[in-house]
């Protein structure tokens, strides 16, 4: 029963820390490699297994088990090794606490080995359904998007699960021992606080983030609107400019007519055609907010000699609000002219906008040429220039809000940011 438990708690363990750390092997390559290395540290346990013996083999546990599932997850997960350390050693105090409440209750039926394993079987299910349930969406939350104090978190479930090694060598036999129980008891009783400690702390953290987001987000929708009223400020001064101008063009044209100088007023038109056309909003999209938004910003790129393209069906009416559509397509086109405008050459300036809705759903797709190296921490990039890189949080924010997905990914000196809303 004993070989059971332990390959129970094993099994346990791992998937645990497969759906704390959100892992996921497409590669088929990656898991080729992934069933070698499995099959080889097998195949190297068992044999030192049968000639040590389950006794000697559970001292040296944490050198034959926990080092190998640590490099095989530290292998196969997205995130941080000190992320996957953590989650690891969370996982090894947790299948200990099973062995441990399981020593206390059999402690007052004068200590059954048997009881002890029952309990062990017993706590699988419910604690799996609580880590999934409640622990496993905070850890994930915090891992996507703290990178510090991880090393002091770490430092719980180490201390633990080393003074748990140290009284009882992982053996039922030697903690079946009056003051190795206690000891182990308060110890557990403290890290269990410590934890409680920990995820309120996640969940805190996790409301602080969601603030700062909102109020990121409201910012770079006050950004836009400002983006979109001065264009739309920008087109009625040309409008009414033009307009109070154009009864001086209709006297002037009429006195090349009265001249019968109808060569020079031809000209004259034509000239005059091409000063309104440069006043009127180009159409990109039938949702008024955003084809204006869209017209200053490709009036901007052009500017830079960017070269644009576009592909955009976006109608009048949709269920994303028309400013959680121009936070996006603001901040996607201003990362892709900053990035443009810093490559020489101008030829291999290039920015193109896709916009499509199928099955009520809307993807939008936005690419640009870069030159340099694009930095991805948990797939997101990052910006070490002071208040830069919050763009693309913003637009994960949005995505986040409609229940939707994106991407954002650097290959071959292009740049894609993609939404599904």
């Amino acid at each position: 029963m004993d070989y059971m438990r332990s390959v129970l708690t094993l099994i346990f363990a791992i998937s645990m820390m497969y759906l704390l750390l959100d892992c996921e092997i497409k590669d088929k390559k990656n898991r080729y490699w992934l069933g070698l290395y499995v099959t080889v540290v097998l195949i190297c346990d068992g044999f030192v297994l049968l000639k040590i013996g389950y006794p000697s083999f559970m001292k040296l546990y944490p050198l034959l088990v926990h080092l190998p599932v640590f490099l095989a997850f530290v292998f196969i997960s997205k995130f941080k090794p000190i992320k996957v350390f953590f989650v690891h050693w969370t996982l090894v105090a947790i299948t200990s606490s099973f062995s441990l409440i399981g020593l206390i209750i059999s402690y007052f039926m004068g200590y059954n080995r048997e009881i002890v394993i029952i309990v062990c079987y017993i706590l699988y299910l419910p604690v799996g359904f609580l880590i999934f349930k409640y622990i496993r969406p905070l850890f994930l939350y915090m891992m996507r998007n703290t990178d510090k104090g991880w090393i002091g978190f770490c430092m719980i479930p180490i201390s633990y699960s080393v003074l748990l090694y140290t009284a009882s060598m992982y053996s039922l036999n030697k903690a079946m021992v009056d003051n190795v129980l206690w000891r182990a008891t308060l110890i557990f009783i403290l890290t269990l606080s410590a934890y409680f400690l920990i995820l309120r702390f996640f969940k805190q953290t996790r409301e602080q983030i969601a603030l700062q987001n909102e109020q990121n987000l409201l910012q770079t929708q006050v950004a836009a609107a400002q983006v979109h009223f001065e264009a739309l400020e920008e087109s009625q001064e040309k409008t009414m400019l033009y307009r109070h101008d154009m009864r001086h063009h209709l006297n002037l044209i009429n006195s090349y007519l009265e001249d019968n100088n109808k060569e020079a007023a031809q000209k004259y038109i034509t000239e005059v055609e091409k000063t309104i056309e440069g006043a009127v909003v180009e159409k990109y999209c039938n949702n008024y907010t955003v084809n204006l938004l869209l017209s200053s910003y490709i009036a901007k790129a052009k500017n830079e000699q960017i070269s644009v393209e576009t592909q955009i069906n976006l109608p009048e009416k949709n269920a994303i609000s028309d400013m959680d559509l121009c936070v996006i397509m603001a901040n996607a086109l201003e990362n892709a002219i900053n990035a443009c405008k810093s490559i020489n050459s101008a030829k291999d300036r290039n920015i193109k906008i896709v916009s499509k809705l199928n099955n009520n759903k809307l993807y939008i797709q936005i690419t640009n040429s870069f030159d340099g190296t694009i930095i991805f921490v948990d797939d997101m990039p990052i910006s070490t220039d002071e208040n830069h890189g919050l763009g693309t949080k913003s637009i994960a924010a949005i995505a986040h809000k409609y229940g939707g997905m994106y991407s954002f990914t650097a290959e071959d000196r292009v740049f894609k940011a993609s939404i599904i809303l």
